[in-house]
C-alpha cells in the first residue's frame, strides 16, 4: 500500500498512473493527466529538473527537455536536455562570477561609504561649530553697525537743524537789512530851514505871534540837526534822523520802534535755542557741549553701551570671540583672519565720537556684510548635508554612493532620468515631465518608489518602481508603463550584489553539474 503525499488516503501499486484520480492531491498520478492537481516531475537530465501539471501529460506538445512528458507514443520528442543545459550553465557561470566580481565592489564601496559618513559627519560638526563661531562675529558687527547707524542718523538731525536755524538767521537778517534800505532810501526834506521859517511865519495873522514863534523854533530846531555833521551819524542814527521828519516822530521813538523788530527776531531765536537744546552746532564750545551731554542724550543707546566709554572716547568691544578652546590648524584659518580683522575694527571705530568717521563706518559695514554672507552660505551648507546624512542609505550604508548621481537610459524619443534621493522624470526635447519624488526603499532594499509625480490627465499622479539587480555598473534599463502613469524600470548595481545570493547561484550550478553523469549514463 502506498500512502497519499497528503497523508489522507493509500493505494495499491496497480493504482499508480492508471488514468484514476484516487488522492486528492493527485500524488497517485503523476505521469497522467486524471487529476486536476496533479504534477508530472521532468528529470530533465544534463539539465534543471522541472515539475509540470499532469494536464499537459500526453497532450501532444514537448514540455519536458528529456520528452519523458509524451511517452504515449503519439509524438515523439527529441531530448535537448545536453544544449539546453549546456546554455543554461553558460549564463550560471557567468552570472556568478558577475556576482563575485560584485561581492568585491560591493564591500569596497561600503568600505569608502563609511568613510564618507565618517567624513561627511566631521565635516557637518566642523561647519556647526564654526557657525556658532560666526554668529558670535556677526552679532556684535550687527550691534556696532546699529550704533554706527543711529549715531550718523542723530549727526544728520543735527546738522539738518544747524542749516534751518542758519537759515532762519539768514532770512531774519535780510527782512532787517530791507528795513534798513527802505529807510536809507528816504527822500531828503529842503535844506534852507531859514526859508521854511519865513514862510510859516508868514502864514500866521498877527495875533498869533506867539504861535508862529513856537513854529519857528521847531524850524530852526529841525535846522539845527541838518547843520550836524551827517558823517559823524551812524548809518542806523542817520537813518532815524531822517525817518523822523517825516512821520513826525523824535528819533527816540523811531529807535524804539526798530528795537521792536530786534527783539522779535531774538525772542524767534530764543525759542529755537530751548527746543533744539543739547545738538551740535559748528563751534568747537558747542562740540564740547555735546561731548559732555553725551549721557543724556543718546538714551535709545543703551546704558550697558554707555558704560563702556570713557570720557576720552576709548571704546571696547562688547563681545570677544574665545578661541582657547578650539583646535587650531598650524596655518590661520579664513575664520581666525575674519576674527582678527573684526577685532581691529571694533577696537579702533567709536560711534559715540562726532562727527562719525565714515570710511571706518564703512568698513564696519563691509566686514558685517562679508561674515553675514558667509554665514549664510555655512547655513545653507549645515542644512544640505544634514539633509544628506538624513536618508537612508541601506543597513551598511551600500547606497551611499548613489547620493547626487543621476542615471539615464534613451528609449524611443523618450529620455528617462532616476536621481537616487531626488526623483525621477520623463524628458521629451525642452519638455520635462515629473515621475515621481523620491519616497524610500521597498522589499528589503530590492525596490526603490518614487510617488507624487505630475499628474496625469484625467488619472493619478506619475509613479515609478525600480527594481534593483546585481551589475558591476549603475545602469538604467528597461524603462515601461504597464500601466497607466505607472512606471516600471530596473537598475543594476554592485549594491545588489550579495555574498548569500552568490553561494545560491554555485548550489545551483552545482546541481547542474552533477546530472551530467548521468545524462551521460542515458546516452
Amino acid at each position: 500500500m502506498i500512502k497519499c503525499k497528503d497523508g489522507s488516503k493509500t493505494f495499491t501499486k496497480s493504482q499508480f498512473n492508471d488514468d484514476f484520480c484516487d488522492c486528492f492531491d493527485g500524488s497517485d498520478e503523476p505521469g497522467t493527466s486524471a487529476c486536476p492537481t496533479g504534477k508530472f516531475y521532468c528529470q530533465n537530465a544534463g539539465h534543471s529538473p522541472v515539475t509540470i501539471f499532469s494536464s499537459r501529460i500526453n497532450d501532444g506538445i514537448c514540455d519536458c527537455c528529456d520528452g519523458s512528458d509524451e511517452y504515449g507514443g503519439q509524438i515523439r520528442c527529441k531530448n535537448t536536455c545536453w544544449e539546453a543545459g549546456k546554455v543554461a550553465r553558460d549564463m550560471l557561470m557567468k552570472k556568478i562570477a558577475t556576482y563575485q566580481e560584485g561581492v568585491a565592489i560591493r564591500k569596497r564601496e561600503i568600505e569608502q561609504a563609511k568613510i564618507s559618513v565618517a567624513n561627511d559627519e566631521a565635516e557637518l560638526s566642523k561647519l556647526k561649530n564654526e557657525e556658532k563661531i560666526l554668529k558670535g562675529i556677526v552679532q556684535p558687527l550687527k550691534e556696532h553697525k546699529e550704533r554706527i547707524e543711529k549715531a550718523v542718523e542723530k549727526e544728520r538731525v543735527q546738522k539738518e537743524i544747524v542749516e534751518k536755524q542758519k537759515k532762519e538767521a539768514e532770512e531774519s537778517e535780510s527782512k532787517q537789512l530791507k528795513v534798513e534800505e527802505k529807510v536809507d532810501g528816504v527822500e531828503q526834506p529842503p535844506a534852507n530851514n531859514n526859508d521854511d521859517k519865513s514862510a510859516i511865519l508868514d502864514n500866521f495873522p498877527s495875533d498869533q505871534h506867539d504861535v508862529k514863534e513856537e513854529e519857528a523854533s521847531k524850524i530852526e530846531n529841525k535846522g539845527e540837526v541838518a547843520d550836524k555833521d551827517i558823517y559823524s551819524l551812524s548809518r542806523e542814527d542817520l537813518g532815524r534822523e531822517i525817518g523822523s521828519r517825516w512821520t513826525g516822530k523824535k528819533p527816540e521813538q523811531q529807535y524804539h520802534a526798530v528795537d521792536d523788530v530786534k527783539n522779535d527776531h531774538e525772542a524767534s531765536n530764543n525759542v529755537h535755542d530751548e527746543e533744539n537744546n543739547g545738538y551740535d552746532t559748528e563751534t568747537d564750545d558747542d562740540h564740547q557741549h555735546y561731548d559732555d551731554d553725551t549721557d543724556e542724550h543718546m538714551d535709545d543707546v543703551g546704558d550697558e553701551a554707555n558704560d563702556e566709554f570713557d570720557s576720552s572716547n576709548t571704546y571696547e568691544p562688547d563681545e570677544e570671540v574665545d578661541m582657547s578652546d578650539m583646535e587650531i590648524e598650524s596655518s590661520p584659518s579664513w575664520l581666525e583672519k575674519i576674527q582678527r580683522t573684526v577685532r581691529n575694527f571694533m577696537q579702533a571705530v567709536n560711534p559715540f565720537q562726532t562727527p562719525v568717521d565714515t570710511s571706518e563706518a564703512e568698513n564696519i559695514q563691509k566686514e558685517y556684510d562679508e561674515a553675514s554672507t558667509k554665514l549664510s552660505k555655512l547655513q545653507s551648507k549645515i542644512t544640505r548635508l544634514t539633509k544628506k546624512l538624513g536618508n537612508d542609505f541601506g543597513p551598511e550604508k551600500e547606497f551611499y554612493s548613489l547620493y547626487g548621481q543621476c542615471f539615464e537610459s534613451k528609449q524611443n524619443k523618450y529620455v528617462y532620468k532616476v536621481c537616487a534621493f531626488k526623483q525621477a522624470t520623463q524628458e521629451e526635447g525642452y519638455s520635462t515631465t515629473r515621475l515621481g519624488n523620491w519616497k524610500k526603499f521597498d522589499d528589503s532594499y530590492n525596490v526603490m518608489l518614487f510617488s507624487n509625480g505630475d499628474n496625469c490627465w484625467n488619472g493619478p499622479d506619475r509613479s515609478l518602481k525600480v527594481s534593483l539587480r546585481c551589475g558591476l555598473k549603475v545602469e538604467l534599463a528597461d524603462v515601461d508603463e504597464p500601466s497607466r502613469c505607472e512606471y516600471a524600470a530596473t537598475l543594476t548595481t554592485p549594491a545588489l550584489c550579495l555574498e548569500g545570493k552568490l553561494k545560491e547561484l554555485e548550489a545551483e550550478l552545482e546541481v547542474l553539474n552533477s546530472q551530467l553523469p548521468e545524462f551521460h549514463d542515458e546516452l
